[in-house]
């Protein structure tokens, strides 16, 4: 109880079943209660789940954070589950578009799980808000990550699948969304990829295709917000570019492939990161679709 006391003193409050969003009054078997940290309000808003595996490749974080920033900047709550890869770069793109997320965590509201999740997590409760139906005290079992999965899916009118191996947690949450009516999208990728397996899995099971943010926006009948164009790169920061794709590249490569120096290279692109033209990865550095 005094665990319990302590985590109400440090803002962490208790959404009760009348209070509930109707999607999850909707989805049926639900808990009576859950502990909710920062502002609920946002989860009766329209709401899509973007989710992935741990391991996830550069291109999988680019593009969840493109469609986490994208729909999240046309008032769009995007829920996740607060973990490493596909889940962190959706909660990251959301809250660098200035829109609202919440993170579903598969343990109790005072245990920070990863670890490396802290600031974050103090992100979403500012900008959003964590949740959980588990006890105060609770720690992750896996279990308790394919209860989470379900309610991710309940809270959400659709979700995406961005990066799923053939054996992901991922396709728990699509399974629970398909028995619950939401509509499953999924990204395409390379057939050789083997973090997209179970993603292609569920394309060939009737899962949707979906290439831009637009198409599930227009799928919940939200209109898009009119983006601003990209400021042009221009000079060194043009070329660099120009060399890359969707798929890592290292700084060595593209000093080869532009000409230029390794230490223009660097500061280039540092820039175009922080422009969130590009994204880093263990093998370099990939265009954000």
């Amino acid at each position: 109880m005094d665990a319990l006391h302590k985590a109400l003193s440090e803002g962490v409050s208790i959404l009760e079943f009348e209070d509930y969003p109707e999607l999850l009054h909707e989805s049926g078997n639900v808990s009576p209660a859950l502990f909710v940290k920062g502002d609920a309000t946002c989860l009766y808003e329209p709401t899509v789940a973007i989710v992935g595996t741990r391991a996830a490749s550069v291109y999988g974080r680019a593009c969840a954070y493109k469609f986490a920033h994208a729909l999240a900047s046309s008032g769009v709550t995007v829920v996740s589950g607060g973990a490493l890869g596909i889940d962190a770069a959706a909660h990251k793109g959301a809250l660098d578009a200035g829109g609202h997320t919440a993170a579903v965590l598969a343990t109790g509201m005072d245990i920070v799980y990863p670890r490396v999740h802290n600031g974050l997590f103090q992100q979403i409760a500012g900008s959003g808000c964590l949740v959980s139906q588990f006890a105060i005290g609770s720690r992750m079992n896996e279990f308790k990550f394919l209860i989470r999965n379900v309610l991710v899916a309940s809270l959400s009118s659709a979700i995406i699948v961005i990066e799923a191996p053939a054996k992901s947690g991922a396709l728990s949450t699509a399974t629970a969304a398909n028995e619950l009516g939401r509509e499953v999208f999924v990204l395409p990728a390379n057939i050789d990829m083997h973090g997209f397996q179970g993603s292609f899995s569920l394309l060939r099971d009737g899962a949707t295709m979906v290439t831009h943010p637009d198409q599930v926006l227009e799928s919940l009948q939200i209109e898009p917000r009119a983006m601003a164009a990209p400021v042009e790169a221009s000079g060194p920061g043009n070329q660099i570019l120009a060399v890359l794709s969707s798929m890592p590249m290292t700084t060595e490569k593209i000093v080869d492939l532009t000409g230029l120096d390794p230490a223009e290279v660097l500061s280039e692109i540092t820039l175009l990161e922080l422009e969130g033209r590009v994204m880093r990865g263990a093998g370099g550095y990939a265009l954000i679709p």
